[in-house]
C-alpha cells in the first residue's frame, strides 16, 4: 500500500516547524469512504491472521487529544514479529498497525485510517518506537539520519515490508512542506506512479490485473498507457480474451492442420496446389514470448481481456510457476517445456524462412523461463468475478490495480422521445442510491457501460446520445436481469410487479418511451427539452 507521502518520515523537519507527520493513511476519500488500493486483499489477510484480540491494551495517540478512545474505534490491531525494510530482515523487530475508524465529530465521519504511529503502545510497550530504531540500523542509517517510508505491504500473511529511501546521512530541514514533498518525490525512482520493492522497477509492474466494473475503462487504460503505445507501434503488442472455452491450447499453442504448397514435382500425381499438414501454430503467450527473447531491448505486452472469464488453473497450467519473478524480472522457477514446445522453439521457423527463436536463452536446457521485458497486463470486470473463481495463489503473483468509476469524462444524454436525460445523473443515483447494497458494488455501472451513438444539435461533433433503444436493451437489460433479479428492485422504483421488463416495450417490438420517461420521473432525474432534430447518426 502506497502511503501518504510525508506521514513516515523522520529527521526530516520543516523550517517554520508545521509539516508534522500525521502517522497514518486514510483508506478511501470522498462519500461513504469505500476503499481500494493494491494488495488490498492480502493486506488484510495479514493483518486479520495477526490480529489480537485485546485492542483494549492498545494505545494510539490520535490527533492533539492524544488516545480518542471516544470518538474511534479501534476496528483492527494486529502485531508483526517479521518484519522487513528493502528487503532485509530487522533483527528482532516487531511491529503494530492499527485499523481505527472515527466515530464522532465534525469531519470524517466514518472514514477508516491505518495508523503506524511510533507512540503506540500494546501492553504498554513502545514497539513501533523500538522497531523503527531497528529498521534504521538495517539500513545502515547513523540514529539523526534523515528518511521516509513510501509503501508498506504484506507477503506470505505473516511478513510485514517497508519500502524506505534515505534523505541524509543528517537531518535535513526544508522551508516548506511543498519543498520537503518535492525532496520526497525527488528520491523515488523514475519508474511509475508507485514505486518498486526493489531497484530494478521491472518487478512491481510485469503482471498488473486492472479491475473494476464494467464500462470504467480498464482496457482503455492500457491502450492508452505510454509504454503499450510505443509497443504497439513496433507490433510488440499480443491480444487475446479469456472464455469459458479458454485452455492452454489456445492460449499457447498446439499442432493444428495447415494447408501447404505441394511440392513442384509432385504437383503432376499429387493433382493439387495445396495438401494438408499438420504444424505447431503459437498462440499469444507463446508469440508475446518469443517477441520478448527476441526483442530483450524494447518492452514486450501480452494483454489478456477478461481474465476471470476463463479457467485461469487450466489455460496457464504449469505456465503459472513462471509468474513468480526474481529481484531483476525474470522468472524465478524455470519449467520445463513438453517436447512438441521445445522442438518448436528449437528448429521452427517463421514465414520468411527463419529461425522462431533467436535467443535460445528462451529455451535453455528445454526450460521455459520469463523474461524481464515481458509484461502480462489484464482486465477483470468485478460483475463477472463469480464465473472462474481465481484462487489466492493466482491473486498473489499480480498486482491488482482498481479502476474507479469517473462520471464526469464526458456530457452525455439518454434520449427517450423529445427528452434528454443527464446519462451522469442516471448513474449516480443508480451507483450511489440504489445500489446501496455492499454486496452489489461490483454490478455498478462505469461511464462507457455502453456507447453514445448519435450526437445532440449544437454541440460537439463527438457523438454524445445514447438511443433509447440500447438504453432499454443494454442497460435497463442488464440491471433488470442481472442486478435486480438478484439484490431486488430497489424501493425507489417500486415492486417488480409494477416494473416487468417486458413493458418497456411495445406489442410491436418498439421501446415504450412513456415507459422509460416515467422511470426516470421515479428516479427524478430531470430532462431537458429537444429544442432541435437529432443530426445524424457518426
Amino acid at each position: 500500500m502506497i502511503l501518504n507521502l510525508g506521514s513516515l518520515t523522520f529527521n526530516a523537519n520543516i523550517e517554520s516547524g508545521g509539516g508534522t507527520p500525521a502517522w497514518g493513511t486514510e483508506l478511501g476519500q470522498g462519500d461513504g469512504y469505500k476503499f481500494a488500493f493494491e494488495d488490498m486483499s492480502d493486506f488484510f489477510t495479514g493483518m486479520v491472521y495477526n490480529s489480537v484480540s485485546d485492542t483494549e491494551n492498545v494505545t494510539c495517540p490520535l490527533g492533539k487529544g492524544g488516545n480518542q478512545r471516544a470518538d474511534y474505534d479501534f476496528v483492527i490491531a494486529s502485531i508483526f514479529n517479521k518484519v522487513y525494510v528493502n528487503d532485509k530482515r530487522v533483527e528482532d523487530g516487531r511491529f503494530l498497525l492499527l485499523v481505527v475508524k472515527k466515530l464522532n465529530g465534525d469531519h470524517h465521519v466514518g472514514r477508516r485510517t491505518i495508523k503506524y504511529n511510533p507512540r503506540m503502545t500494546y501492553r504498554g510497550e513502545f514497539i513501533n518506537e523500538d522497531c523503527y530504531r531497528k529498521m534504521a540500523n538495517t539500513m545502515g542509517l547513523p540514529k539523526d539520519a534523515a528518511w521516509f517510508v513510501y509503501e508498506i505491504f504484506i507477503k506470505n500473511q505473516d511478513e510485514l515490508h517497508f519500502i524506505a529511501f534515505e534523505l541524509g546521512q543528517e537531518p535535513q530541514s526544508y522551508k516548506s512542506n511543498d519543498e520537503r514533498r518535492n525532496a520526497f518525490i525527488n528520491r523515488l525512482p523514475k519508474c511509475h506512479k508507485h514505486t518498486c520493492r526493489d531497484a530494478n522497477p521491472i518487478n512491481r509492474l510485469t503482471q498488473q490485473i486492472f479491475y473494476g466494473a464494467p464500462g470504467t475503462g480498464k482496457s482503455h487504460r492500457i491502450k492508452n498507457d505510454e509504454r503499450v503505445k510505443v509497443a504497439d507501434q513496433k507490433n510488440l503488442v499480443f491480444r487475446t480474451t479469456f472464455h469459458p472455452d479458454s485452455d492452454y491450447s489456445t492460449f499457447v499453442g498446439a499442432y493444428k492442420p495447415t494447408m501447404r504448397p505441394v511440392a513442384e514435382k509432385y504437383k503432376a500425381v499429387a493433382g493439387k496446389d495445396e495438401e494438408i499438414t499438420y504444424s505447431f501454430v503459437p498462440q499469444a503467450f507463446l508469440q508475446a514470448y518469443i517477441a520478448a527473447w527476441n526483442h530483450q531491448d524494447e518492452n514486450v505486452f501480452l494483454v489478456i481481456e477478461e481474465i476471470n472469464r476463463g479457467n485461469c488453473a487450466q489455460i496457464f497450467g504449469d505456465l503459472f510457476q513462471l509468474l513468480d519473478r526474481d529481484d531483476e524480472g525474470y522468472s524465478e522457477y524455470p519449467i520445463k517445456a513438453d517436447i512438441d514446445l521445445v522442438r518448436y522453439l528449437k528448429e521452427g521457423k517463421d514465414e520468411n524462412g527463419q529461425e522462431v527463436l533467436i535467443n535460445k536463452d528462451g529455451i535453455k536446457d528445454g526450460k521455459l523461463k520469463l523474461p524481464k521485458n515481458l509484461y502480462i497486463w489484464a482486465t477483470m470486470n468485478t460483475s463477472d468475478q463469480s464465473l472462474f473463481p481465481i484462487d489466492s495463489a493466482f491473486k498473489r503473483r499480480w498486482e491488482w490495480v482498481y479502476q474507479p468509476i469517473d462520471t464526469a469524462k464526458e456530457t452525455w444524454f439518454v434520449n427517450v422521445g423529445e427528452n434528454y436525460y443527464s446519462w451522469t445523473s442516471f448513474l449516480n443515483k443508480v451507483n450511489d442510491e440504489l445500489l446501496t447494497d455492499e454486496t452489489a458494488e461490483d454490478k455498478h455501472l462505469g461511464f462507457y457501460f455502453c456507447k453514445a451513438t448519435e450526437k445532440r444539435m449544437g454541440t460537439e461533433s463527438k457523438a454524445n446520445v445514447i438511443t433509447s433503444e440500447t438504453f432499454v436493451g443494454k442497460v435497463l437489460f442488464y440491471l433488470w436481469n442481472d442486478v435486480f433479479k438478484v439484490y431486488g428492485i430497489p424501493s425507489d422504483i417500486g415492486s417488480s410487479k409494477d416494473w416487468p421488463y417486458r413493458k418497456f416495450y411495445l406489442t410491436n417490438g418498439e421501446v415504450d418511451t412513456e415507459k422509460v420517461v416515467k422511470l426516470m420521473e421515479q428516479l427524478k432525474i430531470e430532462a431537458d427539452a429537444a429544442e432541435e432534430p437529432l443530426a445524424e447518426k457518426v
